[in-house]
């Protein structure tokens, strides 16, 4: 309506309504585009249909490939027949209903398949098929001429089919067949693979194995894996379970094959991949946690010590925590389990024997787990004695447990030597509270990350120009870290280094954490930039996560912690960062959470309340 008409409206005794505000129109359009999104997939899908086969370009073959995929008449075909077909497909619509297609008797040219619409078929005999969206019909992949059995007419307007001449569709599933190669063992056939090219320029070609007998497929995991088939273990370990009864299938022949000095490295990949991305396999299964304990055997044995690292790395990150409830009688009565460890020892408490058949073995305690909680009571660093009492004192126990098999192997190591006399040379990694600041590396390290003033030339390839520029990136994001909490004994020294504790302002805050130099180069994807390197042994004490913390006046920054870190610690630093006057003693924490109805809600955290990372709430802050 023109401005003058609304003018004529009367709208006197109609209710008055809020009137829509940008905000609210953005967020309308934004529904819009969502709910479009399929229609505009469909658009997308059309303009790359209606180009001339000469004119598709890769990305346009792409989208048809993801629209095709789902159709029945392409359900049976490999990747690169379907690709082939949708660089020569040609599309035509009919508009009307009753449309004949083809005739009776007449020659056919081309291959059809139904993008939209319905089709009958009658045949001279009388009867008729319907054929709708995804169907096709036409020639059968041979030279020789062939003839319509039928009359082919459309059921609704709007008909869309591609089409694909008779020559391009005899030479691609032809094709195909000259590029498949098929391993044969006894005159069986065991592996079908298929030469494909992933684009045009053909730099991009190998072949890939489309189908195989397990056994075969085992075995596929240690040959060479073309550039087209790069994913291949990945892949395997992800769908193994569909066609083999039990993983130890595959851990017995990777044993057996790491006896081979050429297979090794490659079997140690695949197990290092199967760790890293599916640890669950092991956790709770039995036999494939003996399976790990045999395999980190072979690894030592073999003085593959970059690879073992690695393992432990994988294995600690990767390990889940669990519940198990347990109930006892009365205080006397006997735990069925037995531990080791300790802070006292520089090690968490592990369980070291679990009685068969007990409430304990039947809640799901194993040899070799680590006690994280109990009833709520952290027991990352707590003594023998103290872990001991609590257990024992209480009828009814609510343990956290996290599998830890190797720092539980290292703490048997341990023991073993203080039994024999032998002294406990600490690791470089134990001294100086587990962590560096960036003087205070040590030799070995400093080898690794050589400092500025080396060659300058050199500079893009070194640790150091790496270091400046996470330096720019915490002075600007006004990150810090906060020292972890001390063993109980004493017997670690706090450092007194400024750039640790954050007493001073220093702009190399960040701590370093020494790295091996002996880790195998032929797993990279293993190493990725944002993998820390850490020493197991004390976990807790790793600053790996970071909480936000916020001013009433909206100012935040960024606070690096430990699990172990204190809400009195985090105010202590947090009055640091924002250069307050006041002392830490007059600053609170606080969690602000707001409810579904809109309530907001603020409650104080107590001073010695820690693991702010994992209890903070999604709705909080």
């Amino acid at each position: 309506a023109t401005e003058s008409e609304m003018g004529d409206v009367d709208l006197t005794g109609l209710p008055e309504a809020p009137v829509d505000s940008e905000d609210e129109e953005e967020e309308e359009d934004e529904d819009i585009d969502r709910t479009s999104d399929p229609l505009l997939g469909r658009d997308v899908v059309r303009e790359c249909l209606e180009k001339e086969p000469a004119d598709k370009t890769d990305d346009d073959i792409e989208q048809l490939l993801e629209f095709m995929h789902q159709l029945p008449a392409f359900a049976n075909m490999t990747m690169s027949v379907r690709r082939e077909l949708c660089s020569v497909m040609i599309f035509e619509v009919v508009e009307q209903a009753g449309a004949i297609i083809l005739e009776d008797g007449q020659e056919l040219d081309s291959w059809y398949v139904i993008l939209n619409g319905t089709v009958e078929i009658s045949y001279p005999d009388g009867k008729s098929e319907s054929l709708c969206m995804g169907n096709s019909f036409g020639i059968t992949p041979s030279l020789d001429k062939q003839y319509m059995n039928g009359v082919v007419r459309t059921k609704v307007d709007d008909c869309q089919f591609v089409c694909i001449a008779q020559q391009d569709y005899w030479r691609i599933l032809n094709h195909v067949e000259k590029n498949t190669h098929k391993v044969e063992e006894e005159g069986e056939i065991v592996m079908v693979k298929e030469h494909r090219e992933l684009d045009r320029s053909g730099t991009r070609k190998g072949h890939i194995v489309i189908k195989a007998t397990p056994e075969r497929l085992i075995m596929h995991l240690i040959e060479e894996h073309s550039i087209v088939d790069p994913t291949y273990i990945e892949d395997f370990l992800l769908t193994y379970r569909t066609f083999l009864t039990s993983p130890l299938e595959v851990g017995n022949k990777l044993l057996e094959w790491f006896t081979v000095d050429s297979l090794r490295d490659k079997v140690t990949r695949v197990v290092l991949l199967w760790v890293n991305n599916h640890f669950n396999d092991f956790e709770g299964d039995p036999a494939m946690t003996r399976f790990l304990e045999e395999f980190e055997k072979n690894l030592e044995d073999t003085k593959m010590k970059g690879h073992l690292r690695l393992l432990n790395i994988a294995c600690a990150a990767k390990a889940k925590w669990r519940q198990i409830t347990l109930q006892k009688p009365s205080r006397d009565s006997p735990l069925f389990f037995s531990l080791l460890g300790g802070s006292d020892k520089g090690f968490g408490i592990f369980v070291e024997t679990v009685e068969m058949g007990s409430k304990a073995a039947e809640a799901g305690l194993k040899r070799g787990d680590q006690i994280m909680e109990v009833n709520g009571q952290n027991f990352e660093n707590i003594t023998f004695v103290k872990a001991l009492e609590i257990l024992r004192n209480n009828t009814h126990l609510s343990i956290t447990v996290k599998t830890n098999i190797f720092v539980f192997k290292e703490l048997l190591c341990r023991i073993g030597q203080e039994k024999n006399g032998i002294p406990h040379i600490p690791k470089i990694a134990e001294k100086k509270n587990n962590r560096y600041s960036i003087p205070d590396m040590p030799g070995d390290v400093e080898q690794m990350f050589p400092r500025e003033k080396g060659n300058k030339k050199m500079k893009a390839n070194t640790v150091s120009g790496g270091r400046n520029r996470i330096r720019k990136i915490l002075d600007k994001t006004r990150f810090s870290i906060l020292p972890p909490k001390l063993f109980s004994d004493g017997s670690v020294s706090q450092s007194q280094d400024d750039s640790i504790v954050g007493t001073r302002q220093c702009r190399h805050s960040l701590a370093i954490m020494p790295i091996p130099g002996t880790l195998s180069s032929s797993s990279p994807d293993l190493l990725q930039p944002t993998t820390s390197i850490l020493d197991f042994s004390n976990p807790s004490d790793i600053p790996d996560q970071v909480i936000r913390v916020f001013k009433a006046d909206q100012q935040s920054c960024y606070i690096i912690i430990s699990k172990d870190t204190t809400a009195k610690e985090v105010v202590s630093h947090a009055v640091h960062e924002f250069n307050l006057t006041g002392a830490p003693e007059t600053y609170s924490l606080c969690e602000v959470s707001v409810s579904p109805e809109g309530v907001i809600k603020q409650r104080r955290l107590p001073d010695q309340f820690s693991k702010l990372a994992d209890r903070i709430q999604l709705n909080g802050r």
